[in-house]
């Protein structure tokens, strides 16, 4: 196989890799995988020094399994690599994809689909919820991947040939994986599953990153926001919103421009002079220094709104659950999973339950994922069915607990 890159391929678990460090040998290799109606793919970025992560290396694996590293500083065309990854005719395989999905959809200008993640469907045939790809290659593919690299700064340059291969490991075993995956959903009538949980998690995904937080509730993402109230509410509410666009003209993260426990000192006393928070042992100095006349200024108006425009908490209903009834709830969750070999986490959470368990009488009108699509024909109509006092729990033999029909009730 001849390089799209410079110089001669290299090798990671006997196949042969290009590095891509120019427009011309993207599009060349991508020209050749034009053929492919299957791509694996993954991405390495650094999201601890920016306010968005910076995308620094995408894998992409072909079905005559070519592997091509692509170092995003040295593209400046990426067009080719768009019409491969976003052709809705052919689908890309991944694992664990929530993060490649949004940064891919920022550098790429549209969301990667269709997708198979080799995450979601090993916790759909029952392997794990969180199982991780080298747990996955070890088990359907034989091999054992390399962990020396997990943590590794994909911003330096050059790279590593230990960086490059380990990169290259992370796409090679994606289309084995897809295959096995695949019998095991088959096998257990469970692709249609698959497909529609697949489809719902790259919505959602998109949805996020189209419809971000609006700035007014940017306040609720700064930790004990909710031990604050009336007019300090206010003070934090303009503080937030300086600091996310502020943070995003500098493209550092948040908590690295301001931490959290500066905006809750400030907000909480209210300073109106320097010396009042330069004296306050609460206030962490050294970031606050930085910025010290905007943010008395931002005190100063978010301590003149008025009371009408505060921030306003809002409150679940109070839940008046009877003792036990969550409990059961969650040992159906327990035996449905355990009786499909699916992970139960992937059912339902405990916010799920809770919702339900607290609208028992008026279950039927929430809006939740367990009430929807195949969760609600596993595990769903169940639930609905306990609540009801259509179903019961028993203690079969010594240990083992079991649901069955509860008999109608004669007047």
């Amino acid at each position: 196989m001849r390089s799209s890159g410079a110089g001669a391929p290299r090798r990671t678990s006997g196949v042969a890799y290009d590095l891509i460090e120019s427009d011309a040998a993207l599009a060349k290799w991508c020209a050749e995988a034009a053929s492919s109606t299957l791509l694996a793919f993954d991405t390495e970025f650094v999201g601890e020094k920016t306010y968005w992560p910076d995308l620094e290396l995408v894998q992409v694996c072909d079905e005559k399994r070519r592997i091509a590293l692509i170092d995003v500083r040295a593209i400046g065309d990426n067009a080719p690599l768009a019409d491969l990854l976003l052709d809705p005719k052919r689908e890309k395989i991944l694992h664990s994809g929530s993060q490649d999905i949004v940064i891919l959809r920022r550098w790429l200008g549209a969301a990667v689909e269709p997708l198979f993640d080799t995450q979601v469907a090993a916790a759909m045939v029952g392997v794990g919820a969180q199982v991780s790809y080298a747990n996955l290659v070890s088990k359907f593919c034989g091999a054992t991947l390399s962990k020396d690299h997990t943590v590794s700064d994909w911003s330096r340059r050059p790279l590593s040939e230990a960086q490059l291969a380990y990169a290259a490991d992370d796409v090679v075993h994606l289309h084995e994986l897809r295959e096995r995956l695949l019998a095991e959903l088959d096998a257990s009538n469970r692709e249609e599953w698959y497909r529609e949980e697949q489809h719902d998690r790259v919505q959602a995904y998109v949805r996020d990153f189209d419809s971000p937080t609006p700035e007014e509730d940017l306040f609720k993402a700064v930790k004990e926001w909710g031990k604050l109230k009336g007019r300090q509410l206010a003070i934090l509410q303009k503080l937030a919103i300086w600091r996310d666009r502020e943070a995003q003209r500098r493209n550092e993260p948040r908590r690295k421009l301001m931490p959290d426990a500066a905006l809750i000192g400030l907000a909480r006393m209210a300073p109106k002079t320097k010396n009042e928070i330069r004296s306050a042992r609460q206030i962490p100095q050294g970031p606050v220094n930085r910025f010290i006349d905007e943010l008395l200024a931002l005190v100063e108006e978010g301590s003149r709104v008025p009371r009408e425009q505060w921030p306003r908490k809002e409150y679940a209903p109070a839940q008046d659950i009877p003792p036990g009834i969550t409990e059961m709830m969650q040992a159906l969750l327990r035996i449905v999973a355990e009786e499909e070999n699916i992970a139960a986490t992937l059912l339902a959470t405990s916010s799920e339950l809770a919702a339900l368990a607290n609208n028992r009488h008026d279950a039927e009108g929430l809006d939740l994922p367990v009430l929807r699509g195949w969760r609600r024909r596993l595990v769903g109509e169940k639930l609905l069915a306990l609540l009801g006092g259509r179903i019961s729990l028993r203690i079969e033999g010594r240990d083992r607990m079991v649901f069955e029909e509860t008999p109608p009730h004669r007047a």
